[in-house]
């Protein structure tokens, strides 16, 4: 079954460029009383138009310089003037989890980092058969999520969780949530890498 909107393989993007000349099956054209309705909502929600116009001014620094997505982040939460932070992370990126700790560490944030083996819970407790003798922990994004949603988390930023649990830990989370990390095992954590080897 193909796309069922043409904007995967529109050479040109008439969209990004104010024009007019759309292909067929462009969803400029075809779904605009959903783009009208979000243009509201960008003017009418304040959150959202607070979200949209700081998101305008974080790729780069006032000297020009990029900034990297950690950067980003940060500079999202200072200038959102949030106060409590979530981090859910994966075990296996530990280490990068304590880093970003760290660097929130500087600014007047209450965090609240939970990793994804929080409740020390055996894989069979949850009805999932395992491949091997003795204890398996679960990842557990359902928990990560219900004490960042106690604590009133603002932001949520995910490090590395598996794909499945990030999926349910976004859909249980009442806070805002980011990703700092996208987990990629084959690619060291660059999932774009594996587009490079697909044959278009």
């Amino acid at each position: 079954m193909k796309a069922i909107y043409t904007c995967g393989i529109c050479p040109k993007k008439p969209c990004a460029k104010g024009e007019a000349n759309f292909p067929k099956n462009c969803p400029t054209v075809e779904r605009r009383d959903i783009v009208e309705q979000s243009v509201a909502i960008y003017k009418q929600d304040e959150m959202v138009h607070k979200i949209m116009n700081f998101a305008n001014t974080l790729p780069k620094k006032k000297n020009g310089e990029l900034r990297s997505r950690a950067e980003e982040i940060i500079e999202f939460i200072k200038q959102m003037g949030f106060k409590t932070i979530g981090v859910a992370f994966c075990y296996s990126m530990s280490k990068e989890a304590k880093q970003f700790v760290k660097l929130l560490e500087r600014y007047d944030l209450k965090i609240v980092p939970v990793c994804c083996k929080v409740g020390s819970i055996d894989i069979e407790d949850i009805d999932i058969q395992k491949d091997k003798e003795g204890f398996v922990a679960t990842c557990n994004p359902i928990t990560q999520a219900e004490i960042m949603n106690q604590e009133n988390t603002e932001l949520n930023v995910v490090i590395g969780l598996c794909v499945g649990h990030d999926i349910l830990f976004n859909k249980y989370s009442k806070g805002l949530v980011t990703t700092l990390v996208a987990k990629d095992r084959k690619y060291s954590h660059c999932p774009v890498k594996g587009l490079e080897v697909v044959n278009v």
